[in-house]
């Protein structure tokens, strides 16, 4: 090994050890949320040695029944997706999925509270140093994504209350152009990103993660958009910080 390989490897083994003590936790409503929303961010950060856990509050259940040459029945669907979600999140180098286990397109049915409980109590376990989930219009209005942003912001407000050290809420956000290429009928902080992940050391991971969804028809569109995209960023906007204030995601997680 000559000198410079011998320093370059030095250097991947320290940022391999850089975020070993954070943590970030996603809180998403259906399987491919956490994909679509942060999976080039979940893998760059874990890499560097961040603790990454993902809670998904269904199966998803009223997804599409395959694509391609799979076609799933409604019954097998959930087991289906969870299995997707499970190896995904084993390609970020996150920790198996903990499933809240409500019905797709139910969330809005239940007590706010009672939600935001168990999410608290995952945090008090998790102790995540960023939480990133969905702003107030779910990025595409679905009651189940609303739903799951309002038991999050309830359940990050009471655990920054009570712990000591410095936390961040994100919501998922892409610039007001990007919205209206995809038809969402958003506004308000979801298209106010000021903190951005550049993707392309980790967009291989990204797509190949959508296409790991196979059952579903949203994500294979959206990996056809990406491997034709020349230019892509993760974007979120952090709350309680103004918009024109940018900030790189790193920042997030120094002491």
């Amino acid at each position: 090994m000559n000198v410079l390989s011998f320093v370059l490897s030095i250097l991947k083994m320290n940022n391999a050890n850089r975020y070993i003590n954070k943590s970030i936790l996603g809180i998403f409503a259906h399987p491919d949320d956490e994909t679509s929303s942060a999976g080039c961010t979940f893998t760059k950060f874990a890499q560097m040695g961040a603790n990454v856990t993902v809670i998904t509050a269904t199966r998803g259940e009223l997804g599409t029944l395959g694509t391609g040459d799979l076609s799933v029945s409604r019954e097998e669907l959930p087991a289906v997706r969870e299995r997707e979600l499970s190896k995904v999140l084993s390609l970020f180098g996150a920790n198996p999925p903990i499933l809240l286990g409500y019905k797709d397109q139910e969330v809005e049915l239940q007590k706010t509270e009672v939600i935001s409980e168990r999410l608290r109590d995952h945090m008090d376990l998790i102790q995540p140093d960023v939480v990133i989930t969905f702003g107030p219009q779910g990025i595409s209005r679905h009651s189940d994504h609303i739903a799951i942003h309002q038991a999050a912001l309830s359940a990050f407000n009471l655990y920054k209350r009570d712990i000591d050290k410095k936390v961040s809420l994100l919501y998922v956000a892409i610039p007001e152009l990007v919205a209206k290429e995809f038809d969402l009928d958003i506004d308000g902080p979801e298209t106010q990103p000021n903190v951005f992940v550049p993707t392309h050391e980790y967009i291989g991971v990204k797509i190949k993660a959508l296409r790991a969804y196979k059952s579903q028809e949203d994500a294979q569109e959206f990996a056809v958009w990406l491997e034709n995209s020349s230019e892509y960023y993760e974007s979120f906007k952090i709350v309680d910080v103004d918009e024109d204030t940018i900030i790189a995601f790193e920042n997030l997680l120094e002491d």
